[in-house]
């Protein structure tokens, strides 16, 4: 590890990861403007820099540079899964527990899955993510709230961009079933074209990527376009109109024992089930906003979407089965806002929201994948589910002067769940249980929060607030029994306290102290069988934490960032597994990102340290410590062209980036890629 440290320290003095510090300028922060001096909470904001760096194929290099916040894929651009602040003992895949927005639009379903698949690097200008107990300010998950802001040009004329990278993988690539070989080289091309117009734009661009990936099995596609356009009425109002189609698919390598970490890393027991996804998804929506004369700032948005989704081996016995879904929905959402008073003194603002979700999902699993020719295939279950969420929120927000603001909120939650549909439990699969279920949820989701500007650059705050989590559909079936696995909402309590400083003009840092409890956590588990299933915790989870930030500008073409978290999560009291650290929950991680930008190009580092990880509930099974570095050198050059040359995984480190949490038999690692170098070529018009 002390050779890790000194190489970084050579690289002090010339390099850096592009970070952004929060602009003097307000930001929207829990949907209301706010001084970023008086933000009463945790708040980050992640420009575009920081977003294409590195050749990334999705968020992860930019949100693992958050503290506490940590995204893992199975190959680059593949399966992917986020958690926040220790939320890993529930998510095999996906988002859990976090919101997701896209322009203003809700991309989260009713059942609290977020399709993080759909946002790429390519489409997206800036990220502002929230964690931490003001997250439930945006629908009642606990864990945070993304808000992606695509890429537009809303001058008039016509512009273009494009973007192709091809890179190594660490491995050899793979063969698919008619023979082809494909060598491991990843490949990404992404065009979009712009046309500005007096009172408007329109913008479309899409993306095609292929990546065979490191391991024998972890090969992943992409097909997506967006179309968006806004335009500006006479009375000032701004209409928005958003579609996207997405095509992907994805291999599930499967994870493999310590033993064989050693000697044949690229391993993947999925390969010989066919283990995939393959998931269609499509969405159109509308948007208004508009300031009226009055002083309401009004927004409102609708998003219709349609999926599908096949899953070979599904989530069965000994990676046994086949499974089907399909579903359609729609979001909707409506905000305004508006100042009540305002003197020299004081100054009180109001803001309302109202959200709904909806969505139905019709989910199948067989033992096999149906015959066209007519063959009677044993079906394990077929269920319907409908799902909705509807959220009420009221915010009163008083400001003392410039250095101090009191915010107080109070949302009402009311989820409802439909399942029925048949299960079926004998051999032959033709003989149905009809099963019929309905739940409903009401919760009241009450913060507050505080912050006071002690004197110039230098604030405190503190907000405390709770939320919720329902079980999602991948999570609706256990694949030991085929039973409806009968799992209840979990529900959280957030409290935190921080500093921000700005010590100099070229230094400010932040310190934050968290607290959460989540009662009827529900747990990933993995049985006999290979399966994953889910429970809930009784006694529940105790998560506690600081988190640290460092932001300085060395010289003028020289910044450094740090940031680190110390992470205190184990299982509560009452539970089978009291005091015990939280799988996946690493007691220490962070970073380090050096940036040196000059008129020709930069050079930039970026370091993750990732500590000592338990993998199990009893701790066991750990994980090593691991850190890994990553640098490139960005040139640019005439007629408006970007290029990038960088590695990862500089030092060739030996990690997992996706631990199977609770494995049987040992089989609890995902083996990341060894050392990969990339190219990457941008050209903007």
């Amino acid at each position: 590890m002390r050779g890790y440290f000194s190489f970084i320290a050579a690289f002090f003095s010339i390099s850096i990861s592009a970070q952004t510090i929060i602009s003097p300028a307000e930001v929207k922060a829990y949907r209301l403007d706010t001084p970023p001096q008086l933000v009463t909470g945790v708040f980050h904001e992640i420009d575009s820099l920081r977003l294409h760096g590195f050749a990334s194929s999705d968020l992860s290099q930019a949100l693992n540079s958050i503290p506490s916040v940590k995204m893992e894929t199975r190959g680059d651009g593949g399966s992917r899964r986020l958690h926040v602040r220790g939320s890993a003992l529930r998510s095999p895949y996906s988002v859990r527990n976090t919101m997701l927005f896209f322009d203003g639009f809700v991309l989260t379903e009713a059942d609290g899955n977020s399709p993080l698949e759909l946002i790429d690097p390519d489409f997206t200008q800036s990220v502002n993510f929230v964690t931490g107990p003001s997250a439930a300010s945006y629908g009642g998950a606990y864990g945070g709230a993304l808000q992606i802001f695509s890429r537009k040009n809303m001058k008039k004329g016509t512009g273009a961009w494009a973007h192709i990278r091809m890179g190594s993988t660490g491995g050899d690539g793979y063969e698919n079933e008619e023979g082809l070989s494909f060598s491991g080289i990843n490949r990404r091309f992404s065009p979009g074209i712009s046309q500005g117009f007096e009172r408007g734009a329109i913008n479309f661009s899409m993306v095609l990527t292929d990546n065979p990936g490191y391991r024998d099995w972890e090969w992943n596609h992409k097909k997506q376009g967006n179309l968006s356009g806004s335009f500006y009425d006479k009375s000032g109002g701004i209409h928005t109109v958003l579609a996207c189609h997405y095509h992907g698919s994805w291999a599930l390598p499967g994870a493999i024992k310590q033993s064989q970490v050693d000697t044949l890393p690229t391993a993947s027991p999925g390969l010989e089930y066919n283990a995939h996804v393959d998931r269609i998804r499509d969405m159109v929506g509308y948007k208004y906003e508009r300031k009226t004369p009055s002083g309401w700032d009004l927004s409102a948005s609708v998003l219709g979407r349609n999926t599908s989704k096949v899953n070979p081996y599904g989530t069965s016995p000994f990676y046994n089965g086949y499974k089907e879904e399909s579903g359609s929905g729609y979001s909707f959402l409506a905000s305004g806002s508006k100042s009540i008073f305002q003197n020299d003194a004081w100054g009180l603002d109001f803001e309302a929201t109202i959200m709904r979700l909806n969505d139905n999902l019709q989910i199948t699993e067989w033992d096999e994948e149906p015959s066209d020719l007519g063959a009677n295939i044993p079906m394990r279950y077929d269920l319907t589910m409908d799902a909705q969420q509807n959220f009420v929120s009221t915010s009163w927000v008083a400001t003392v002067g410039d250095d101090l603001r009191v915010e107080t909120q109070m949302s009402f939650s009311n989820r409802l769940r439909n399942t029925n549909g048949a299960l079926y439990s004998d051999i032959d699969g033709d003989e149905a249980t009809p099963y019929l279920s309905d739940k409903s949820h009401n919760t009241f989701l009450p913060r507050i929060g505080v912050s006071w500007e002690l004197k110039p650059g230098y604030s405190i705050f503190a907000q405390a607030s709770s939320g919720f989590s329902d079980p999602t559909a991948f999570e609706l079936v256990n694949p030991e029994d085929g039973q409806i696995a009968d799992l209840d909402s979990e529900s959280a309590f957030g409290a935190e306290i921080g500093t921000r400083a700005q010590l100099s003009n070229d230094v400010n840092v932040s310190l934050t102290f968290y607290h959460q409890t989540v009662n009827s956590a529900i747990m990933q588990i993995v049985q006999e069988n290979d399966a994953v299933a889910f429970e809930n915790v009784e006694g529940g989870l105790e998560m506690n934490g600081i988190e640290f930030e460092l932001n300085y500008n060395i010289i003028e073409h020289i910044k450094l960032r740090a940031y680190g978290a110390l992470a205190l999560h184990s299982f509560g009291d009452e539970t089978p597994y009291s005091g015990n650290t939280l799988p996946g929950s690493p007691k220490s991680s962070g970073g380090l990102q050096i940036w040196s930008q000059h008129k020709w190009g930069s050079i930039n580092l970026d370091s993750r340290y990732i500590g000592e990880t338990p993998l199990n509930n009893d701790g066991t099974s750990l994980m090593d410590s691991y850190m890994v570095i990553n640098a490139s050198v960005v040139l640019k050059l005439p007629k408006n062209i970007v290029v990038e040359m960088g590695a990862n995984n500089l030092l060739n480190s030996d990690y997992s980036d996706w631990p199977q949490l609770n494995g049987v038999y040992g089989k609890l690692y995902n083996p990341a890629p060894p050392r990969t170098a990339y190219v990457s070529l941008r050209w903007f018009i």
